[in-house]
């Protein structure tokens, strides 16, 4: 589903509230917001190359394909100059830094045994297999 960008502006209002993160490190930013009735996460991405919007079009429909429990939905997506800005349901929880550490002992990580570390890793190889393979 393609967004307008006035949409996507006025349900952030216009990219002031709601932001969920920006640094000089992070290569997107992005906002909590609703739109269209729907709890939603909204990232700024700069494109590297220009995209046309059949193309985006294109690349929505081969993503959104993929249905799998473990896998955020992407709602849409918007072009403005050389932005894209995706949007994603927003799942409350699903935080990695709070799977990974417990804030609550912060010395704590599931990181800290190889068959976990393993774990993880197979999980990951899996989880990009079915999206690879979708």
């Amino acid at each position: 589903m393609i967004y307008d960008t006035s949409e996507i502006s006025s349900s952030t209002n216009n990219v002031l509230s709601h932001r969920l993160s920006s640094s000089s490190t992070s290569t997107s930013t992005s906002w909590r917001c609703t739109l269209r009735g729907k709890d939603a996460v909204v990232f700024q991405r700069k494109s590297r190359t220009p995209i046309d919007l059949p193309d985006l079009q294109q690349s929505l429909s081969l993503i959104s394909r993929s249905h799998h429990t473990s896998l955020i939905k992407l709602l849409g997506a918007s072009l403005s100059g050389s932005y894209v800005y995706l949007i994603y349901e927003f799942v409350d929880g699903a935080n990695l830094v709070d799977c990974l550490r417990n804030p609550n002992n912060p010395s704590f990580t599931v990181l800290s045994s190889w068959l976990s570390r393993l774990q993880i890793a197979t999980d990951l190889a899996h989880g990009l297999d079915y999206i690879h393979h979708c």
